[in-house]
């Protein structure tokens, strides 16, 4: 799903941006970082009053969580997990996904 506004982000990739380089737990594994990506982009969808059918949920999340794998397995190829990805990136990647993320929450 695209932003309305042009130049803007996917609000998933933004979401799962600054999860991927701003997270705090260090013991969480890929699937329960993918399932907070996703409840997180739920979130946003509900907040811009996007509404998911309850028996839809399931399965577009199952497709979220597939689409978010992808996008995690290129972003952090070449490392070993998500926590040693995080240690490396550079502190202007993170000041860069915290600046969409925030403008992605002051939108809704």
């Amino acid at each position: 799903m695209k932003s309305a506004r042009p130049g803007n982000s996917d609000p998933l990739f933004v979401i799962f941006e600054q999860h991927l380089v701003n997270f705090q737990d260090n013991e969480v594994d890929r699937k329960t970082f993918i399932g907070q990506v996703i409840q997180d982009y739920f979130t946003y969808l509900r907040k811009m009053k996007i509404i998911i059918p309850l028996s839809l949920e399931k399965s577009i999340a199952e497709e979220l969580a597939s689409q978010v794998q992808v996008m995690l397995l290129k972003k952090i190829y070449g490392f070993h997990s998500i926590q040693e990805y995080q240690k490396k990136a550079p502190k202007s990647e993170r000041a860069q996904a915290k600046r969409r993320y925030s403008r992605l929450v002051r939108a809704r």
